[in-house]
């Protein structure tokens, strides 16, 4: 009976160390926050849990008994002297299974407390991926209107800014091209003056002449 008792509880530290290594086992945060998910909302997996609740505390008095027998069979141990073969071999084999027990029962208890913490890690870590994921995504509808609002708004400016552009660069060109036929209107203005200055010359010469 105590065979399949510690039978049972080895079975359940397999059980622990497979969740604890898929756990920390990497992978996609969608799969891991799946996981996280069906384990704290499940009917099946919450059954799961409070049955290994139960189980502890069954752990714990075995543990104990393991404890209080170590504790006897090193007490006897060091208050006999034993001259028998046979008396002093199942001596140290009770001290063996008394040592196994223990060490099976508190290393049982000690990782179940860890899978617990790092459940609840693993946990909020993924709660803080998912937050920090998009608000529009994330936030509730009126949040979410909210940031559409303000985003039509940040686009009505941009829209205004290229315009204002777009008006400075047909300024520009406009002030370009007047630039233009101004140079244009000056040289044929030079021009002219220089003809005349050339008619206004060769008429004193004339005058000079007669």
């Amino acid at each position: 009976m105590a065979t399949l008792q510690y039978t049972g509880v080895f079975a359940l530290l397999l059980a622990e160390v497979f969740v604890f290594v898929m756990l920390i086992l990497p992978m996609p945060t969608r799969w891991k926050r799946g996981m996280i998910t069906w384990s704290s909302r499940s009917v099946l997996a919450q059954r799961i849990l409070y049955g290994v609740r139960i189980a502890f505390g069954f752990i714990f008095v075995l543990f104990a008994d393991a404890v209080m027998r170590l504790h006897r069979v090193q007490k006897e141990r060091s208050s006999e002297r034993l001259v028998d073969e046979h008396a002093l071999c199942q001596l140290k084999l009770q001290q063996f299974y008394a040592q196994r027990n223990t060490y099976l029962t508190g290393i049982t208890m000690f990782l179940g407390l860890i899978l617990i913490s790092t459940h609840s890690l693993v946990g909020q870590l993924v709660e803080g991926d998912t937050g920090a994921a998009p608000r529009l995504v994330t936030t509730g509808p009126g949040s979410a209107k909210a940031e559409v609002e303000k985003l039509k708004a940040e686009l009505a400016d941009a829209r205004k800014e290229v315009d204002e552009l777009k008006r400075k660069d047909r300024d520009m060109e406009t002030l370009k091209k007047q630039a233009d036929s101004s140079h244009k209107e000056y040289m044929r203005l030079a021009d002219e003056y220089e003809k005349l200055q050339k008619q206004v010359d060769s008429s004193k010469e004339v005058k000079k002449d007669a």
